[in-house]
């Protein structure tokens, strides 16, 4: 078949570096050039940067910038992306830190990673939270129930193939009482096993809680991580371990199966 009577165009971003083919607003821009071409290619060079990534508006539509970065820089005095590429690198530096350097270089169309470098997300955290129907003073149903958010969060950590190393508990108190906490442990090594969570997060509630009716519940990971090979202690037992990650495999998928309330936990 000739690809002219293929129904639908495929659109293909190549480019010496990762940064022109992750900026959204670029691949748009690509789209609508190679759709109005005879040749069907859109090429974008370094030297197009002037005149097409700068023009690049709202600033929240470029790689790096979220609506509180934009924010920040209105009150820097910036509000182009041509503006941020002239703009003072050491000043961006003081106000953001490290992202400063690299929103300067992104707005000069410059990127030094590679694309066959591996993502890892920088601030990346998993977490729920979930308000409850009642006021729960019963100490082991609070365990139980906080037990069932982590295998949640932890679910999905192994979903994403990350692991996470802080924990972040939230606690909110019956409403006649109010009040509650917050407060976040760092674990000696990352994970995404409830089995090595579960402690640090019980640590958190009897050190912090105050024995007080509770009605609201909340629990993020995050400091995460690629899951890589695990470095075991001399002391650990392997075989244990490897049954460990065996049997959240074996439950992963029979939630990814059947639904995850197909397997609940018991008091």
């Amino acid at each position: 078949m000739d690809y002219g009577q293929l129904p639908n165009r495929v659109i293909i971003c190549i480019d010496m570096k990762a940064f022109f083919a992750s900026v959204s607003s670029v691949i748009r821009g690509l789209d609508h050039e190679a759709k109005n071409s005879p040749t069907g290619v859109a090429y974008w060079r370094y030297e197009d940067i002037p005149f097409k990534l700068w023009s690049i508006h709202p600033m929240k539509d470029f790689w790096g910038i979220s609506s509180a970065t934009e924010r920040r820089l209105h009150r820097l005095g910036i509000h182009t992306i041509k503006e941020l590429a002239l703009s003072s690198k050491e000043m961006l530096q003081k106000e953001f830190g490290i992202l400063g350097e690299e929103l300067h270089q992104h707005a000069n169309g410059i990127d030094f990673s590679r694309i066959s470098d591996v993502y890892i997300p920088s601030s990346r955290s998993f977490g729920k939270s979930q308000i409850l129907f009642r006021d729960y003073t019963n100490r082991k149903e609070v365990e139980l129930l906080l037990l069932e958010l982590l295998d949640d969060v932890c679910f999905r950590l192994r979903m994403h193939q990350v692991v996470a190393q802080t924990i972040h508990l939230s606690i909110g108190y019956s409403k006649q009482t109010g009040g509650g906490f917050s407060r976040q442990k760092k674990m000696g090594r990352a994970s995404n096993l409830s089995q090595d969570i579960f402690p640090y997060c019980l640590t958190i509630l009897h050190t912090y809680g105050c024995g007080m009716p509770i009605r609201s519940i909340g629990i993020s990971l995050s400091n995460t991580s690629i899951q890589e090979e695990e470095q075991m202690s001399l002391f650990e037992d392997i075989d244990q371990r490897e049954r460990a990650y065996a049997l959240a495999k074996a439950i992963d998928d029979i939630r990814l199966r059947y639904g995850k309330n197909n397997v609940l936990r018991t008091g």
